[in-house]
């Protein structure tokens, strides 16, 4: 049976029905509206004929219930079908039949079975199945792969139903049993948003109804509720039973394809629920809850299925009682979902079909008519908000919620534990990356009253890191036990009106306040392989995240596995793995020479625990393979999953030795490729590919064994990388040079050192050409593992070849060049590398050729030499007939035997002034053409480029500028010309290229004008005497922009329209303005002008009038009296009937801004720019308001007589109750950035908390007491806690509390409750009401420790405390605290900002270049350290911003405009010092990580400064401000970074290199009256309200100060000797020496006594130590040096007994200076937050433990180190003195403290190498035997040995101590056999 149903048919339907409900339910009866509801729902189930059949029955029912007799009732039938139809619009009413075009859907019910009973005592037993249901979408015009959207999962069991509902019911209540089975929904989101909107539309509703029943609801629902109740108080008894077993629902995106990334979501459900009389219980469950990503329909699915969310549980139980009690129990046990790209893109593309397409908006049509913007218009015109007052409510309405009667309601919710993973990879097949564990528990308390809730989450997080494939901490557990944990609470408040409530100061407690805490540290480690991860990460993320992301990616295999040995092999993975494509288990493969095989990991059941599966995948043993190269033994079980490079020996059964292969594992992107090779490797850096033959000895012939390419690895196969190797180009070059005359040496050095250089030729086949040169370095390959089984192993290298000369063209021109003895030249474009391939660097010259500069070509040659300087200069000629010269230079840099030449030009030079410039310097001058485009390449003419460069410009025919420098980079300026009767100003920008070496100077014309509007207009100059141009008219087309050149002083410019005659009023161009509007008479119009100026530029725009850009709109609501108004000072005058309005422009934009206005004999003056209000009498009855505020972008000037006006336009001005309001507050934060790589920790940052804090609480804030009156309260604190005194304590004069009551109280000065607490690290309060936002930040402490071993400053950036003297005074103030509040109505975009302040506390900054360079090199990704490989496109970028034009900057701001009221940062206050030394030895380190450091070096030498130490540089950067201002956010934000970087460059260059900069450093002078410190204040002078103090008023004094003299001049005689002792340590080259110094000198002295003590002990420190060295130095030196570096020592010994103890002396007196500077500032030193973290020999980054941090950090600092030593264990040993046993990986020492030095001396030790037994621990004695030490004992005399007993605290730590011992010494065991070389390496190899 079919029903059709269109939009029509069920709209008329719905009204029927509606339509007679509505009549039943006007005369109420509550029998019928029971049984109503029955019936409808029985209507629901089956819809049809039977409808009759139905209704009959209940009639029978309802005559037959009196009777007793029972009835019962059956019916079935096989299927219905409706099909809904869309409203066909052009269909005419007459037509019956639906359009096929026009169907949307069809429901079908399969097989439905209805049965019933009714007994004569009223119960009844009713059953209704329904076999199928089945929806499809039958909408024409869409492709779809499926069309079915909802039917049963098919499945074998054929006769069950899918829905099956039995209802019983009898005297003691009803039962309901409901199953739904196997359903399956096709959520296409699309379609169903369709289909419910069918039905929604369906509903008719009729608009006065509708309003109708709007307005009668709230009194309605005030009685209604109380009826309901009672009603549910008589509730039968029910039990109703759900089941939802095994349902299917699919999330897809586009049902176009089928294998569309999908989301399946399947679980299984229950409900139970039983209601009696006095209460209801209720249990759900849902079991199994998982959730996949695969393709859309089931037949594509296969492998490619991700398992979102693993299968899990949640459990709920319910109890309430009749008295509104309630209970709640929800729990969850784990929770485990993974996150991948392409997850992601799955659940972004359905979100996105979600979302309802927004219309195009019909951009409003701009282009009609101009109106008269000027003319008067009547108010009844606007249609504006502000007219409109809405009807005030009663005051009595807004109490309803006060009469809750409290009802106890308890929820409770835990989430055991919560596992997310962030994967990625290619397609399905991810790895995991990033790990998530958390736990939840919470409880939220009476939530239909006054809610309060409080939860717990915990939080920890893990990155995996491939290269040693375990997990690593990035937020670690709080000290190493439990995790990091939030806690939440959130307390309902109820709603106060503040009108009722007395008192000013009155700030209402917010609705909803939501408090998150943490009490601990969060720890977040990040390294080089976690940065790594973030960058793989972002890049897969943002990958799946893009539209055009290709979900039907192909996957790559986890295990590739490459054979590149030269012969077949065969391969046999193991049980966990198995090959792609094959079934299950198939054994051995054969992969042929060159060829690849990909493997993947084989099914491994799932475990239980999530997290644990991820972590045993791990392990090394669980993936292995076995490896057979043809004709060789196996390689037995090589772990694959770490990457890394495994040696192992292979014999061939014929050879007499065993051959070495070597297994190299790589991990890109997750996936591991295994390469098999020999143990020799070749790597080709030329551009050209090289082929490698073999010698083979029997033939002596040439084999040729392969090609080398550019930059890619080159295995040698396994039979030949014990031959000779011979090259020879190939390409090209392959018939144009012959093999190499040589072949590559490399073993036959080895025995001598383990780098082996060689140069070989390639001869040419011509006779006369010359030979091609390749250089080769023979590098020693790093190993992880070798595997031997006892016998010699071949050595691991890797041969590099290098050309011996390389020439980089860094010029914007390309160039020529020849190298004597060659015959063809080669081109060289700009920005490009090429390899000189025929270069012997044994002084041939090279000539280069300089193409098309300026027109011509230029010559210039020089002879290439091993001894270049770094840089020299080049000087071109031109070919032309007078001789013009042109300097460039060349940067010379040398990586290990090659050179690197790159042509460069010191400065370019860029006119985009449109005039012809000209530059001199000493004897250069060069002329720059208007029209020239191109650049000019400029040099200093000096032979040393290292002094100081001026030079001096002139512009078409001003004379010569002054001379400024052009070495500033990143600073801009202006120069002036002088001419005649002006000057010219000209932009100098100054920007550094991208590869360091030029500068590049752009200059522009100051002012630039830009015609943003759509007029034509010209610009003219007003004249000095203020008469109008007549003559000089500069045209304007539209959106163009053109420099402006000002012809004289007045500063004011007026424009006019072409075509028209009038011009507008003069306006200032040289005044920052943010937009003025100019009126243009003629027109009926105006156009708006504003000037942007900064340092170097003044840019003047002109756009079209916009709504709002007028300075004000003046509106009459009055209606009594004109009111009359003008600009102040000007003539004429404007007059405003009653309820009219009229926007006014300032008459004159040059003079002062401000109206004046007349209203009968009332006169006002208002400067238009602040929300004000006032009021005035007009006769006895009326007073006149006035009021001044923003509607949009507009000031609005608004005169009424209806105070309901005045309060609605300043409604968001008074504090209004807070919404809500959020409080986070963390602890403390901490960062520690580790190098994994050099296994350091490089720097760890802190956010820390205060010390104790008392606070008081005099209104409703909780504020600090001064830290005069903390320390006061704390210290009578302490003595309370001791002494127990009751009662009132009297700390001061004024200044009494009570410790006893709670709270804690104060009862003068003035009677409050007090508390001790103290500020967190990090405290964010934000407040939001209906009209407002506060947002106040606070930053208590902020400090960056440098970790690296012997670091010149501890403490790399701190806060400085203020001078005692002040900070007693004042309370505690963070490092940095910022607040906002804003002000925003629903009317308008615009926001006001009322109050935005940041204040920075003064800071010190202490670099030293060891440091710098760690971070740097932390963050530049490894790959490639310097991109070697880019040789086309070198100074792309640079070009690229070259032809930026004038205007594009100007153009693209997009962000919305905001009004700030009152914009603020504070000055900034820095103490910067420098150090060049870099602590701790390694210099081979050193070279490597200085590359970082290489390009400030680079950019120093060329400018020709030196960079010194300095030591508290102290740089003052002006504060930033701005008032009632519009500004765009991006603008502003750039505003603000310019205003201080610039000003901190500039101090930079005047202050530690001594260049001069244009401009002034200290800030902009605005006017020299005001001095230049004028814009500066001492931070801790500033103040900052939070919203309270803002709205209550408070203005804070600020307090000028003076102090600092003594200290001040102190501080400079202690700078003065630090440096001399600097240079005294010096000279003894003893490294520890100077470290020791540089540490005690930056332990700064506590006061004066301790400054002199630690003067006195530097003294006789050095005198020891000098005495020591003679003897001790020698014997140090001749260990690692032999007898050459006994002599040195005994030099070193020498210089050092003198040095020493002067060095001593001088630095007593600077140590003693220093401690008078103490004396007069007295601020607490700074010290290291924690020991830097240890990381074992492994390289993985475990959590932090203090314990092991504190013993390496002993070891590191305080004990003489031996090679390579590193911390294993210690612990204390009791007794008198600090002692201390420790163990490291070569010995035992024990470690005592000396009294008199405050050091730690090594009392005994004993190495590895002499013990005689293993240690053994009997309780808690350690003891251990070595041999004797006696002096004069042979080496090998037999003695037993001596045993030395340590009694430690307990016997586990003895074990510990014991275990730890034993461990040292297997490990070192094994590091020995890596370290010694292979046996067959120390005989001279024979050539074989």
């Amino acid at each position: 049976m079919k029903v059709a149903l269109s939009e029509d048919d069920l709209t008329v339907l719905m009204k029927i029905l509606l339509e007679n409900l509505g009549e039943a339910s006007s005369q109420p009866s509550p029998t019928q509206s029971v049984q109503e509801a029955v019936r409808v729902r029985k209507v629901d189930v089956s819809s049809g004929p039977d409808h009759l059949k139905e209704q009959e029955d209940w009639t029978d029912s309802k005559l037959s219930m009196n009777q007793t007799v029972s009835l019962q009732f059956d019916f079935h039938f096989e299927s219905l079908s409706i099909i809904l139809y869309n409203n066909d619009i052009n269909q005419e009413s007459g037509v019956t039949f639906h359009n096929d075009s026009f169907q949307l859907g069809e429901l079908r019910l399969h097989l439905m079975a209805s049965s019933g009973k009714m007994f004569k005592d009223g119960s009844m037993n009713v059953s209704v199945k329904l076999k199928t249901c089945t929806l499809d979408d039958l909408r024409e015009g869409i492709e779809r792969a499926t069309s079915r959207m909802i039917d049963r999962k098919n499945d074998q069991d054929n006769n069950s139903s899918m829905i099956d509902l039995s209802y019983k019911q009898d005297k003691n209540g009803s039962q309901i049993d409901a199953i739904l089975d196997k359903l399956y929904v096709c959520a296409s989101v699309e379609f169903l948003m369709t289909v419910a909107d069918f039905f929604i539309k369906a509903v008719p509703q009729s608009p006065e109804n509708v309003a109708k029943e709007t307005q009668i609801l709230p009194r309605q629902t005030a009685t209604g509720k109380v009826k309901t109740e009672k009603d549910d108080s008589v509730r039968p008894n029910m039990t109703l039973k759900a089941m939802i077993t095994d349902p299917e629902v699919v999330f897809v995106a586009s049902l176009t394809k089928a294998d569309a990334p999908a989301l399946t979501a399947s679980f299984q459900c229950n409900l139970s629920l039983s209601t009696s009389k006095l209460e209801q219980m209720m249990e759900a469950s849902v079991r199994d809850l998982k959730v996949l990503a695969c393709p859309f329909l089931r037949e594509k699915r296969g492998k490619n299925i991700t398992t979102v969310l693993q299968p899990c549980s949640l459990f709920m139980e319910k109890c309430m009682w009749a008295s509104g009690k309630q209970n709640i129990n929800i729990m969850v046990k784990e929770f485990i979902i993974k996150i991948s790209p392409i997850i992601l893109n799955t659940v972004m593309t359905i979100m996105a079909a979600l979302s309802p397409k927004t219309k195009e908006d019909e951009s409003k049509d701009t282009s009609k008519e101009m109106e008269n913007l000027w003319g008067v218009k009547s108010i009844n015109d606007y249609n504006t908000w502000f007219l409109g007052v809405d009807m005030a409510t009663e005051v009595t309405e807004s109490f309803k919620d006060i009469e809750h009667s409290l009802i106890e309601e308890n929820c409770g919710v835990v989430v055991e534990s919560i596992q997310v993973t962030l994967e990625c990879g290619l397609g399905h097949r991810t790895v995991p990356l990033l790990l998530a564990e958390s736990k939840f528990s919470g409880n939220i308390k009476n939530w239909t009253s006054l809610m309060a809730a409080t939860a717990d989450v915990t939080l920890q997080v893990h990155y995996y890191n491939e290269i040693h494939a375990v997990w690593e901490p990035l937020i670690e557990r709080v000290e190493g036990k439990r995790q990091w944990n939030l806690r939440l609470h959130v307390k309902k408040n109820p709603v106060q009106d503040k009108s009722l409530l007395p008192g000013d100061d009155f700030i209402p407690e917010p609705q909803m306040a939501i408090h998150i805490s943490s009490g601990n540290t969060m720890n977040i480690t990040i390294s080089k392989s976690c940065l790594n991860i973030f960058n793989n990460l972002a890049k897969g993320f943002s990958e799946g995240a893009a539209s055009t992301f290709d979900y039907s990616l192909k996957d790559r295999a986890p295990f590739t596995v490459k054979n590149a040995v030269g012969v077949p092999i065969k391969v046999k993975p193991n049980c966990n793995l198995r090959v792609m494509g094959f079934p299950e288990k198939s054994d051995i493969f054969d992969v042929d020479a060159g060829q690849n095989l990909e493997l993947e990991y084989a099914s491994m059941a799932p475990s239980s625990q999530g997290n644990l599966s991820i972590l045993s995948r791990q392990e090394s043993s669980f993936f292995t393979l076995t490896i057979v190269p043809h004709g060789y033994t196996e390689v037995a079980n090589i772990p694959v999953a770490r990457p890394g490079r495994r040696l192992y020996n292979v014999r061939n059964p014929n050879a007499s030795h065993s051959d070495s292969v070597l297994v190299q594992i790589d991990a890109t992107e997750g996936n591991k490729v295994i390469t098999l090779r020999s143990p020799l490797q070749i790597k080709n850096h030329f551009s050209i590919a090289f082929i490698i033959y073999k010698f083979v000895k029997n033939v002596k012939l040439l084999e040729r064994i392969g090609i080398a390419r550019p930059e890619e690895e080159f295995h040698v196969p396994l039979d030949s990388y014990r031959c000779q190797l011979f090259i020879q180009p190939a390409g090209i070059l392959e018939h144009q040079y012959k093999e190499s005359t040589t072949y590559i040496s490399w073993k036959e050095e080895l025995h001598r050192s383990r780098e082996v250089r060689c140069m070989l030729q390639c001869p040419s086949v011509e006779v006369s050409f010359l030979p091609l040169i390749v250089n080769t370095v023979a590098l020693p390959d790093e190993l992880s593992y070798i595997c031997t089984h006892g016998e010699d192993w071949d050595v691991a290298y890797i041969i590099h070849l290098y050309p011996s000369l390389t020439l980089r063209n860094l010029l914007p021109y390309s160039l020529r060049y020849l190298l004597e003895g060659t015959a063809e030249t080669h081109e060289l474009a700009e920005g490009s590398t090429a390899d000189v391939l025929h270069s012997r660097i044994s002084g041939e010259i090279m000539e280069l050729v300089l193409m098309k500069y300026q027109g011509k070509n230029w010559n210039g040659h020089f002879r290439i030499r091993d001894t270049l300087p770094e840089f020299f200069p080049v000087c071109f000629s031109s070919d032309s007939t007078e001789v013009t010269t042109v300097d460039l230079s060349v940067h010379v840099r040398r990586i290990g035997s090659r050179m690197v030449l790159s042509v460069f030009s010191p400065y370019w030079l860029i006119n985009k002034t449109s005039r012809v410039l000209q530059y001199r310097s000493e004897d250069t001058h060069v002329k720059h053409p208007a029209d020239f485009r191109d650049i000019i390449l400029f040099s200093f003419k000096k032979k040393n480029i290292f002094t100081k460069n001026k030079v001096q410009l002139k512009i078409s025919t001003s004379a010569w500028s002054s001379s400024f420098s052009l070495d500033t980079v990143g600073s801009y300026g202006c120069v002036k010309c002088p001419a005649n009767n002006m000057e010219y100003l000209v932009g100098v920008s100054i920007k550094m290229s991208s590869f360091n070496l030029s500068r590049i100077v752009t200059l522009t014309p100051f002012c630039t004008i830009a015609n943003k509007s759509s007029l034509e207009l010209e610009v003219g100059e007003i004249a000095s005497d203020g008469s109008m141009p007549t003559n000089k008219w500069n045209y304007i087309a539209s959106s163009e922009c053109l420099p402006f050149w000002p012809e004289n002083l007045s500063g004011k410019l007026c424009v006019r329209v072409v075509g028209c005659e009038g011009s507008s009023k003069p306006f200032f161009y040289n005044r920052q303005d943010n937009g003025t509007l100019l009126s243009l008479e003629d027109l009926n119009g105006g156009i708006l002008v504003d000037v942007n100026t900064a340092e170097h530029s003044t840019v003047i725009t002109f756009s079209d009038y916009h709504e709002g850009s007028a300075p004000a709109l003046i509106m009459n609501h009055t209606p009594w009296d004109i009111l009359t108004y003008k600009q102040s000072g000007s003539p004429e005058e404007m007059v405003l009937l009653p309820r009219q309005a009229r926007l006014f422009a300032w008459a004159d934009p040059t003079g002062t801004r401000k109206l004046t206005w007349t209203y009968a004999a009332n006169v006002g003056e208002h400067d238009l720019l602040k929300d004000e209000c006032g009021q005035f009498p007009y006769d006895a009855n009326i007073q006149i308001h006035w009021v001044s505020f923003l509607d949009g972008r507009q000031r609005v000037l608004l005169f009424t007589d209806d105070v309901a006006l005045v309060s609605k336009a300043l409604q968001a001005e008074e504090m209004e109750q807070a919404d809500y309001e959020i409080n986070l507050s963390l602890h403390s934060l901490g960062l520690s950035l580790v190098n994994n790589e050099s296994k350091q920790e490089v720097s760890y940052i802190g956010i820390t908390s205060s010390g104790v804090v008392w606070e008081m609480k005099p209104k409703r804030k909780w504020k600090p007491f001064s830290q005069k009156q903390i320390i006061l309260l704390e210290q009578s604190y302490q003595k309370h806690q001791i002494s127990r005194d009751h009662g009132w304590i009297k700390l001061d004069n004024n200044f009494e509390v009570n410790f006893d009551k709670d709270p804690m109280e104060m009862r003068l000065p003035i009677r409050c409750p007090i508390k001790r607490d103290f500020l967190s690290g990090i405290q964010i309060e934000f407040k939001q009401s209906s009209h407002q936002r506060s947002l106040r930040a606070r930053l208590y402490w902020l400090q960056v420790d440098n970790q690296l071993p012997g670091a010149m400053f501890p403490v790399v950036f701190h806060p400085v405390a203020p001078p005692k003297s002040i900070a007693l005074d004042s309370e505690p103030k963070p490092f940095i605290d910022v607040s906002v509040i804003t002000r925003f109505n629903e009317y308008s975009k615009v926001l006001q900002f009322k109050y935005f302040m940041v204040l920075i506390q003064e800071m010190a900054l202490k670099i030293d270049q060891g440091f710098l360079g760690a971070i740097i090199v932390l963050f530049t990704p490894t790959t490639d350290p310097e991109a070697e490989r880019k040789r086309t496109k070198l100074i792309q970028p640079d070009i690229d911003a070259l032809n930026a034009e004038l205007m594009e900057t100007s153009m693209t701001d997009m962000s919305i405009l905001s009004f700030f009221e009152h914009f603020h940062i504070s000055p900034v206050k820095l103490h910067l010092s420098l150090s060049l030394g870099s602590g701790g030895e390694g210099s081979d380190k050193e070279k490597q990580e200085m590359f970082a450091v290489q390009s400030v070096n680079l950019l120093l030498k060329s400018i020709g400064a030196t960079l010194t130490d300095v030591d508290d540089l102290i740089f003052k950067l002006a504060y930033y401000e701005i008032q009632y201002q519009f500004y765009k956010r991006d603008q502003l934000m750039w505003s603000v970074v310019r205003h201080y970087s610039e000003q901190f460059l500039k101090q930079m260059y005047v202050l530690v290199l001594g260049l001069d900069v244009l401009g002034n450093p200290f800030g902009l002078i605005r006017g020299l009256s005001e001095g230049v410190e004028a814009l500066f204040y001492e931070p801790f002078q500033g103040a900052v309200q939070g919203p309270e103090e803002f709205a209550e008023g408070l203005v804070i004094g600020v307090r000028s100060l003076f102090g600092h003299t003594v200290g001040g001049a102190a501080g400079v005689v202690s700078r003065i000797t630090g440096s001399v002792g600097k240079g005294l340590a010096a000279i003894t080259m003893d490294k520890e020496y100077q470290q020791k110094r540089r540490e005690e000198l930056s332990r700064q002295p506590k006061d004066f006594g301790d400054s002199l003590a630690r003067g006195g002990k530097g003294f006789l420190r050095g005198v020891v130590g000098g005495v020591t060295g003679i003897i001790t130095k020698p014997v140090e030196g001749a260990k690692k040096e032999g007898a050459a570096g006994f002599f040195k020592g005994i030099g070193k010994g020498l210089v050092g007994a003198v040095a020493r103890p002067t060095g001593g002396i001088i630095d007593m007196a600077s140590s003693t200076f220093q401690g008078i500077q103490r004396a007069a500032e007295s601020t607490e030193e700074v010290s290291s937050l924690r020991p830097p973290r240890l990381i074992h020999e492994d390289g993985i980054i475990r959590p932090y433990d203090r314990q092991e941090s504190e013993g390496s950090d002993l070891l590191e600092n305080h004990i003489k180190k031996l090679e390579g030593e590193t911390y294993r264990y210690h612990c204390a040993i009791p007794g008198s003195k600090k002692t201390i046993l420790m163990v490291t990986n070569r010995r035992v020492l024990c470690i005592k403290e000396v009294e008199i030095l405050g050091l730690m001396c090594v009392d005994w030790q004993c190495p590895f190498e002499d013990f005689v037994f293993p240690p053994s621990v009997s309780e808690n004695v350690l003891k251990i035997s070595v041999k004797e030490q006696g002096l004069f004992h042979k080496k090998d005399s037999a003695s037993q040995g001596c045993v030395r007993k340590v009694y430690l605290k307990d016997t586990t730590t003895a074990e510990r101590a014991r275990n730890a011992i034993e461990d040292a010494q297997s490990t070192r065991q094994q590091q020995k056999l890596m370290k010694q070389s292979s046996v067959r390496l120390l005989r001279p190899q024979m050539p074989s």
